[in-house]
């Protein structure tokens, strides 16, 4: 009995194909998600209602402010920064904090993604006019940031939104890494003085970032398991009658606590901040199922029947 021998040729051939496939399932959900961590990690630091402006000084969102003023990127630009930003900076602040959340709602759920690409696009633009030319930017960064939302709008037709037992099976995975990231802390929260492991590095990678995404304490991602648990278990059993209407509740919640954003946090407490009112956005246009096919792998594209 003969055995055949796979050409190198056939054997990378199919290598190509099965990673083709791969990255026509894959790619246009990670390019959203990574879109979305990126807005995500920057929400937490923009706080109501001085945006970073004190009597001793300007920081944070303020800070960003000056520097548009300072060093100008297009003509015409530090006017716009000194004369129509500044002196109006918290109604600036209150835009900014809420279209950024905006922005990870939609990525997070898939939803309006045509929407949420043009709008970050329209974003990384005003903050790359602000910054661009500051000591110690990189102005490409800014430049990358519009080319990563020009991708999700190119690639929007092929990308489903996260389905509702889905979505709710990622609130748990945030949930248990809030709790995760506050282990050595009490219970309840100190206001994110203490954090465990990876997440107490000073370095911005993991650090700095996994504090901004993750915030809380362990109850309120105990919190945010059960909120996922019931979401992934009972979704797909409940009336659309039920689901939609308590899906934009959600979002509605979700919205009155970015509202009481403060420095101390949202109103719930528990170490809660705008990040994790905009995941509770993102899980509440899941439930609503907004455009969303009802089929548990509703974030893979579907395949031609051609």
């Amino acid at each position: 009995m003969s055995k055949t021998i796979q050409k190198p040729s056939d054997r990378i051939a199919a290598l190509t194909e099965r990673t083709d496939e791969l990255s026509r399932r894959w790619a246009p959900a990670v390019l959203r998600w990574t879109a979305a961590l990126l807005w995500l990690s920057n929400l937490s630091w923009k706080v109501p209602t001085a945006f970073g402006r004190t009597a001793d000084g300007c920081g944070s969102l303020c800070a960003y402010v000056n520097k548009g003023i300072e060093f100008r990127v297009l003509p015409g630009s530090p006017w716009v920064f000194e004369n129509l930003v500044a002196p109006n900076l918290s109604v600036f602040g209150w835009i900014t904090l809420f279209v950024e959340a905006t922005l990870v709602a939609l990525l997070l759920s898939g939803r309006y993604l045509r929407f949420a690409a043009v709008l970050g696009f329209v974003q990384a633009f005003g903050i790359g006019l602000s910054v661009a030319n500051a000591d110690g930017e990189w102005y490409w960064s800014y430049l990358l940031m519009m080319a990563l939302h020009v991708a999700i709008l190119v690639l929007a037709p092929r990308t489903r939104p996260v389905g509702r037992a889905a979505f709710g099976w990622i609130l748990v995975g945030y949930g248990a890494l809030v709790s995760i990231g506050h282990l050595s802390g009490p219970v309840a929260g100190d206001g994110n003085g203490t954090w465990w492991g990876p997440f107490a590095e000073p370095n911005q990678v993991p650090g700095d970032f996994a504090r901004n995404v993750f915030p809380g304490s362990i109850l309120l991602g105990l919190v945010l398991i059960a909120l996922g648990l019931a979401m992934a278990l009972l979704a797909p059993r409940l009336d659309e009658s039920v689901l939609v209407p308590a899906g934009w509740a959600v979002v509605g919640v979700a919205a009155l606590l970015m509202l009481t954003f403060r420095a101390d946090g949202l109103i719930v407490g528990m170490g809660s901040k705008a990040s994790t009112a905009a995941v509770l956005a993102a899980a509440g246009l899941a439930l609503a199922g907004v455009g969303a096919s009802n089929r548990p792998d509703a974030d893979q594209p579907q395949r031609s029947t051609a």
